[in-house]
């Protein structure tokens, strides 16, 4: 806590800009690259308890051009930094992009950060900064994105001020259900759920080559679903065996739902699943992409003007 010359309190803004190295590249499946950060700006890095759906902002460099950084020198920010960072002029602006922190891993060297990308192709696939810099990334590559600052981040940070909106309160049955660009969260969340947690997730990927081991202490069914390389529209299998599966199910009035997909999927199963009892005004719905748009959800960019 920092504090004025009047001694009045100030928090300190929740998160940074930590610049770090690409330390590892590695396939996970066809259409899944996973990137590990390293550097000694991680040890500021962190939330307290599990990241679960912890998403940090990627900031990428027009490609021969040098970045210009949001910020102090330092890496502090304050509030207001995002639309001060849309004032700047491109190519030295660069780009940002939202991802899931997959884990926070402690190594003899220090942390280490992995991000798992999803590389996108076949018809209609849009090439962005993100996808392209995953592409081209190397180690020894420096990296530079906005996280939670483990000095700043307390019990009483609001979970979504720091990067987290995975907030089920006391529910004892959950269901998730995401597309390729959610895997990483829901893993991620899987992977800290308590024991007596009960429920289904379903992950939706392009192959069933891209299905990936979770393990999880709770009893949340994982369901994958694959849409036979293509053949099978994006978002389909997900919608429908979702509304299947909660269609008449009474117990959606106890459930908390975290959905992250496609905007118009995300839509569909929002409204599926209040019809089916779900209070969704208190569950989680992300959209983390849109067709035909760059960028985040709905959003997004139309192509036409990138």
């Amino acid at each position: 806590m920092l504090r004025t010359a009047a001694s009045t309190p100030v928090s300190r803004h929740p998160v940074r800009v930590f610049e770090a190295v690409v330390a590892e590249v590695r396939d996970l499946g066809p259409h899944f690259r996973r990137i590990t950060l390293a550097g000694p700006s991680l040890r500021a890095f962190g939330v307290p308890g599990p990241t679960l759906d912890l998403r940090v902002k990627l900031i990428l460099p027009n490609p021969g051009h040098p970045l210009t950084t949001p910020g102090a020198p330092d890496g502090t920010l304050q509030a207001g930094w995002y639309q001060t960072w849309l004032r700047q002029e491109q190519p030295g602006r660069g780009f940002i992009r939202s991802y899931t922190v997959r884990a926070l891993r402690q190594a003899p060297a220090g942390p280490r950060i992995d991000i798992d990308f999803v590389l996108h192709d076949g018809p209609g696939a849009h090439a962005g900064p993100g996808s392209d810099w995953a592409r081209n990334a190397v180690p020894g590559q420096p990296a530079w994105f906005v996280g939670p600052d483990a000095s700043a981040v307390t019990a009483a940070t609001p979970l979504p001020e720091a990067g987290i909106n995975w907030k089920p309160g006391d529910a004892g049955h959950v269901l998730l259900a995401g597309d390729e660009t959610a895997v990483p969260a829901i893993s991620s969340i899987l992977e800290a759920l308590p024991a007596h947690l009960s429920g289904n997730a379903y992950l939706e990927v392009p192959d069933a080559t891209d299905v990936q081991p979770i393990t999880t202490r709770s009893r949340v069914r994982i369901i994958w679903l694959n849409r036979d390389g293509g053949a099978v529209p994006h978002g389909r299998r997900l919608e429908q065996t979702v509304g299947h599966a909660v269609a008449g199910n009474s117990i959606l009035r106890g459930t908390y739902a975290w959905v992250g997909a496609e905007a118009g999927t995300v839509r569909n199963l929002r409204r599926c699943l209040a019809g089916a009892g779900l209070d969704a005004r208190t569950s989680e719905f992300r959209g983390y992409w849109s067709h035909g748009k760059a960028g985040s959800g709905a959003n997004g960019i139309p192509l036409a003007a990138t």
